[in-house]
């Protein structure tokens, strides 16, 4: 019988897809929002004949970690230096993500709700590089040391071969805090399985289509895994 004969795994599996499709909607919508905001503030800044460099600066010091990159920032100063008045970003090819609604904004809303120290970087997604990673990583033995004392001393580290996890600097961490780490067998589907036998099926039924409320998407997604 296949895997997915199962009631109860499809049920899950419609679930966990529909999640992440709600709230991968919503939370570009947040972004874009605070995108526009920042495009704003400017806009004003070159109103105010302050720098590119000045502006970046004025920005980071409100936003913090949610701050658009500092080449983004110098493309919209310089746009709008040149005259330009929408805040909008040009279109892009393709069509736009339409499955937001209400109750989907509520949703993710409810998530922040219990956690307001949590920025829109953090919601939306931070760029994971060797940096943020090595941040992860230090954070994570801190927490290991206090909270698992029994294997404070002889845990082991398990992650995939990614850049990020491989770079000289995250080797480098470890070597120096002792930490081991378990081999990863490259491109194992056995590691992953819903990566290279459900989600691949998943992805060719839903592509080009647009969903408008959370039941549309729950339909589909039951029907694929049912086929």
């Amino acid at each position: 019988m296949s895997i997915l004969g199962s009631t109860g795994l499809v049920e899950s599996a419609v679930r966990y897809c529909c999640l992440c499709l709600v709230v991968y909607s919503n939370l570009v919508t947040f972004a874009m929002q605070e995108n526009i905001e920042q495009r704003y503030a400017i806009k004003f800044c070159v109103k105010l004949n302050r720098s590119a460099t000045q502006t970046f600066a004025s920005l980071t010091e409100v936003y913090g970690d949610a701050t658009l990159s500092r080449t983004v920032v110098f493309k919209w100063h310089k746009a709008f230096k040149e005259g330009r008045e929408n805040v909008e970003a040009d279109p892009r090819s393709g069509r736009p993500i339409s499955s937001t609604n209400d109750q989907n904004v509520e949703m993710v809303r409810a998530v922040i709700a219990k956690d307001r120290r949590m920025s829109v970087r953090m919601i939306v997604g931070q760029t994971v590089n060797h940096a943020f990673y090595k941040d992860v990583l230090g954070r994570l033995r801190k927490r290991v040391q206090r909270v698992r004392t029994d294997i404070a001393d002889d845990w082991v580290l398990h992650h995939d071969n990614a850049p990020v996890h491989t770079a000289l600097l995250i080797r480098e961490f470890l070597a120096k805090k002792n930490i081991p780490v378990l081999p990863h067998p490259p491109y194992s589907p056995d590691l992953a399985p819903c990566d290279f036998y459900l989600f691949c099926k998943l992805k060719l039924k839903l592509k080009g289509y647009h969903f408008g409320t959370m039941e549309n998407i729950q339909k589909v997604v039951t029907h694929t895994y049912r086929k």
